[in-house]
């Protein structure tokens, strides 16, 4: 049996950005002034995290730090694992959530899951234990666990009433990495504006943020074939994120087949039918949940959802190999040979 590491595919990720920088790391000139481009990268939420910002050195060295550590402020609040952390106990001892940010968050990912006819489902945390994939050794379960792990599972079993989220069912557990992440990267964003920066990305292991302008142009990100070395294209980008997700990125291989981390939530295993899907979208942390919906859903129910949802737009791969586009993408995907 044999497992990815996050070392290895952190290094392989949907949305490719290090190779855009090779020009725009360079000092350049644009109207006449000179700018510096501030880079910090640090790891958490099991991933690295890179934010970059252009401007004058001191303002964007204290923008990056801050917002760098406004992630980790969330980080260390939304690890279920954390004994500081409400959602420690609320998943160990059932006790009711009045963290107003948590609160807040678990609505957005309520909403998520109830538009998505619970593809997406922050309540997911037992079936991902019990794959294995929280360690570093995941294996395929028997079936049997897999159905009674199933009915741990359910959203519905979430309420949040008098400002507070409470639970049904006292076996019910919460994860919300499936949308902290977008939220983080989406709190980075408001502390740069806050400090002043006017251009900026940031890079949370594949989850990216195209803040403003990149000197004159818009931003351009790479988006990678999830099954090969070569891009799909590139996408310009201002005040948007793209979110990308897929079967590469935590995944072990049994008797030749691949396992990976994103399951359906009502069958227990691994969602079939898609092997990446990248997001355009204005909120990051909607833009993480829906990416992890829409795989789940595939691609004809994924693609008639982000079509009702304006100012969302998806690219998706199958596992055939197949590449398809939301309609109001097909003209944004640029070709390789188009990049400067």
């Amino acid at each position: 049996m044999k497992q990815n590491s996050l070392s290895k595919t952190a290094k392989v990720i949907f949305i490719v950005v290090g190779v855009l920088f090779a020009v725009f790391f360079s000092v350049r000139t644009y109207n006449s002034y000179r700018f510096h481009l501030e880079k910090q990268t640090r790891v958490m939420m099991d991933t690295y995290v890179t934010v970059y910002a252009v401007g004058p050195e001191k303002l964007t060295s204290k923008a990056v730090n801050a917002a760098l550590q406004r992630m980790e402020e969330v980080d260390e609040k939304f690890d279920f694992l954390n004994p500081k952390s409400p959602l420690y106990a609320f998943n160990n001892e059932g006790a009711p959530i009045s963290d107003s940010e948590i609160v807040d968050l678990v609505k957005l990912a309520l909403g998520v899951s109830r538009d998505s006819d619970g593809a997406f489902d922050i309540t997911i945390c037992p079936l991902i234990s019990l794959w294995g994939f929280y360690g570093d050794h995941p294996s395929v379960p028997d079936h049997e666990s897999i159905e009674r792990c199933i009915e741990k599972i359910g959203y519905k079993h979430l309420v949040v009433r008098n400002s507070k989220v409470e639970k049904t069912r006292p076996d019910i557990r919460i994860d919300l990495g499936g949308i902290a992440k977008g939220y983080a990267v989406g709190e980075a964003i408001k502390v740069l504006r806050a400090e002043g920066v006017t251009s900026a990305l940031i890079d949370a292991g594949g989850d990216v943020y195209a803040m403003g302008k990149k000197g004159l142009r818009s931003w351009k990100v790479g988006i990678k074939d999830p099954r090969g070395d070569g891009l799909l294209g590139f996408i310009e980008a201002e005040d948007l994120s793209i979110m990308g997700s897929g079967d590469y990125e935590r995944f072990f291989m049994d008797q030749g087949k691949r396992y990976h981390h994103i399951f359906n939530p009502k069958t227990g295993y691994p969602a079939s039918g898609l092997t990446g899907t990248t997001i355009l979208y204005g909120d990051p942390a909607l833009a993480d949940a829906w990416n992890t919906a829409l795989f789940v859903l595939g691609p004809e129910k994924g693609l008639e959802i982000v079509e009702s949802i304006p100012g969302m737009e998806v690219i998706m791969v199958t596992e055939s190999g197949e590449v398809l586009y939301s309609s109001g993408l097909k003209d944004r995907l640029q070709a390789i040979s188009t990049i400067e």
